[in-house]
């Protein structure tokens, strides 16, 4: 044992993927309700928690009604940029969690933000949408540069979640 939050994942999966895990960049599109979930589990798994990175954007800002479903967030969080909040509380969950919020939309109009060299540097994708055409954005982009992509999102009440990974 380390004596560290990681000591379960290490006895399963072993120090060496730990490790690997602490230092991946990786990209949360969405910070909503599945993107909540999505960024407390990699913050307490250690995800980007080494020399990592993960980077959460979300153009949206808290409502009201977000509170029911978004555990993130409180009331003194309403009409705050959701992406900042969500980062803010999955930090003090896990100090060491290497977190940048964004609060723009992906898509082409901001390709000046999400640069090729953004892009190059991630390992991997996860998306957390409500939108169709930011999904389908996103999944190309992964295509393009080869990133594996966590596909989750939501259309009226469906949710769904897929795994696309590149080949090796």
């Amino acid at each position: 044992p380390t004596k560290t939050r990681y000591d379960g994942q290490i006895a399963i999966f072993g120090r060496s993927i730990q490790k690997k895990i602490l230092s991946l960049n990786y990209f949360l599109v969405g910070a909503g309700a599945i993107g909540c979930e999505m960024l407390k589990t990699f913050a307490m798994m250690g995800l980007g928690a080494g020399s990592g990175m993960v980077h959460v954007t979300d153009m949206d800002q808290i409502e009201r009604s977000n509170l029911s479903r978004q555990f993130l967030f409180r009331e003194t969080d309403i009409k705050q940029a959701k992406s900042t909040c969500a980062a803010r509380a999955v930090k003090t969950m896990n100090p060491s969690f290497n977190v940048k919020a964004w609060n723009v939309r992906v898509g082409g109009e901001t390709e000046n933000v999400f640069t090729d060299d953004f892009w190059d540097s991630l390992y991997g994708v996860c998306t957390a949408l409500d939108n169709v055409q930011a999904r389908l954005y996103v999944d190309q982009r992964c295509v393009f540069y080869g990133k594996p992509l966590l596909e989750s999102g939501t259309l009226g009440t469906w949710c769904s979640s897929v795994m696309f990974e590149r080949e090796a």
